[in-house]
């Protein structure tokens, strides 16, 4: 074969497609073109998940007519300027090839003013090429309109999700670039709709109140360290405060947010034992060290970075976090479940669907109960003798000794007993006399949003009441006493996160849905029960057709058989 030089439309094209992904990487250049630009404010409109349009306006210092007319050529930047710019950047975007592979893969339009232009400029380009530059009235700032993406490059289009995926995607963007960046202001609409509005913040933690909610924001530790030239400042989570996946824990090396493996190790081993096995912290932490000593030149797209001494900053941010998990400020406020009337239900309403007898009361207040002994009903041949550590009940069986886990037991009754209901007639719900008031970040009430329809199939009737807020206004019957505001606030996140993993409804996300419902609403580990609840676990339990394993897999009853017992105590 003979070699040929590329074109430079397919040389653009290729070049674009190491940088440009799906809108999300077009908003992550946008934005931070933005940042590095001194704005005050940012103002994002997507259409389509950004599918169809991605327009940002900022107020930054703006560029000239003649800055127009270089920014959409690869390679050109106000960033650096010679070779050893590149062992102290401090700016976002430096490579120069943010805006000219965004404009080769789309239909772009560029208004910008600076403070020493007399008017503004507009630029229009299409797929990389410029097709006309004019004047245009603009206060100073800049305005990037992206349309059409993608638009000759079908094979990439065909590659991309749904607008609402690539909506999930952007919004993630969104959320990261805002607590990276507390002293600017944000608005985020989509499709016409507000999602997201706060204005300068001044602080990381009134930024964590504006985008994770006010009770999150009481729910944070502050972390502080410096070891050498590395300073750690930020926000970790009490082991109280734990979500379902990762999403929430965010590193910014010198102003910019990074993905590095090595961090996720130190932040779990920092947890490990204050965190039950699933559970992940929020954090927000902010590493500084000097330009030369991490390269931020090793990828297309800047996601990446190579500390030159990568144990002596994991050190100093495993350091940090001990200190800060070590402080009287880990232990969550004592909150009485008689004191909180965030989930008091009222008489259920008119409803469809059969309510069933099953109503295990949790111990939670076990404190105020008397522990006098007690006359056990038993029916069957597991018979309830004990509790151990307030976690496995101690049961006595023909064959010997049974331990079950209390929490993995109660979950799997849940479990059965909401997939039997819908079923035969669909989940009785229970309105809420006072609607539980939960606070998620933007991000999931964007998921939750899109789902309330799911929602409401598995009994769970939410009301969006703006800037993050929902209400829970109904709620399966026979979940609804067994439901603390704590475990309310958990479950929408896990929710949020089970919607946006699962497919349809009708088979993985609707396991998922009940059985995270079954597991929120079980008695915990640490629950005090008495013989009589015990005994009404067990019972339940073995009238399951599978009381062994919970919804997730997990061993539910653990057997010490009676021939085993007598041969270790080397009875005849």
């Amino acid at each position: 074969m003979t070699i040929v030089r590329l074109t430079e439309a397919l040389k653009r094209k290729i070049a674009a497609g190491e940088v440009i992904e799906r809108p999300a990487s077009v908003l992550k250049e946008l934005v931070e073109n933005a940042i590095d630009a001194a704005c005050e404010r940012i103002e994002i409109e997507l259409r389509a998940g950004g599918t169809e349009a991605i327009i940002i306006r900022d107020d930054g210092v703006g560029m000239s007519a003649d800055d127009l007319r270089l920014c959409i050529e690869r390679y050109a930047t106000s960033k650096i300027r010679a070779e050893e710019d590149l062992d102290r950047i401090r700016t976002l975007g430096f490579r120069g090839e943010g805006l000219a592979s965004i404009a080769a893969v789309s239909r772009l339009r560029v208004v910008s003013k600076s403070a020493a232009s007399e008017n503004g400029s507009e630029l229009r380009a299409e797929g990389g090429e410029m097709e006309s530059l004019r004047p245009s009235g603009r206060a100073r700032g800049t305005t990037v309109e992206v349309r059409d993406l993608f638009f000759n490059l079908p094979a990439r289009a065909r590659f991309l999700g749904t607008p609402r995926t690539e909506f999930l995607h952007c919004n993630r963007i969104m959320h990261r670039a805002a607590l990276q960046n507390h002293a600017i202001g944000w608005t985020l609409s989509h499709d016409g709709r507000a999602v997201f509005s706060a204005p300068p913040a001044g602080d990381l933690l009134e930024r964590i109140a504006q985008a994770y909610g006010s009770d999150v924001a009481k729910a944070v530790i502050p972390v502080e360290g410096q070891r050498g030239e590395i300073s750690i400042s930020g926000f970790i989570s009490r082991p109280d405060l734990r979500r379902g996946n990762r999403r929430d824990q965010i590193l910014i090396v010198n102003g910019r947010v990074v993905a590095d493996r090595g961090f996720s190790y130190v932040l779990s081993s920092a947890y490990r034992g204050l965190l039950r096995p699933g559970g992940y912290p929020i954090a927000i932490l902010r590493v500084d060290l000097p330009p030369d000593k991490v390269d931020v030149n090793i990828h297309p797209r800047k996601e990446e970075v190579r500390f030159a001494e990568p144990r002596h900053v994991q050190d100093a941010i495993a350091a940090a976090l001990h200190q800060a998990l070590a402080s009287p400020k880990v232990v969550a406020p004592i909150l009485s479940r008689e004191g909180s009337t965030a989930s008091c239900p009222s008489v259920p309403q008119e409803s469809t669907g059969r309510a069933l007898s099953f109503d295990l009361q949790s111990a939670v207040s076990a404190s105020t109960r008397s522990r006098e002994a007690e006359k056990v009903r038993v029916e069957g041949d597991h018979r309830v003798i004990g509790q151990l550590q307030f976690t496995y009940l101690l049961v006595e069986t023909p064959g010997g000794l049974n331990i079950v886990d209390q929490h993995i037991a109660h979950e799997r009754i849940l479990y059965e007993r909401l997939r039997e209901q819908l079923q035969e007639s669909g989940i009785t719900r229970q309105l809420f006399l006072l609607p539980v008031r939960v606070e998620v970040p933007f991000e999931t009430a964007a998921i939750l949003a899109a789902g309330k329809d799911q929602l409401e199939a598995v009994g769970i009737v939410l009301e969006e009441f703006g800037g993050g807020t929902f209400l829970f206004r109904e709620y399966p019957r026979m979940l609804a006493d067994e439901q603390s505001q704590n475990g309310f606030q958990e479950l929408a996140e896990e929710l949020a996160s089970s919607l946006q993993e699962g497919g349809s409804l009708e088979n993985a996300l609707f396991d998922k849905l009940v059985s995270t419902m079954a597991c929120h609403a079980a008695v915990k580990a640490g629950d005090r029960l008495t013989l009589t609840e015990g005994q009404r676990i067990v019972e339940n339990l073995m009238g399951l057709e599978n009381p062994y394993t919970c919804p997730h897999g997990r061993p539910i009853i653990f057997e010490l058989d009676r021939e085993d017992l007598d041969r270790r105590f080397r009875r005849a």
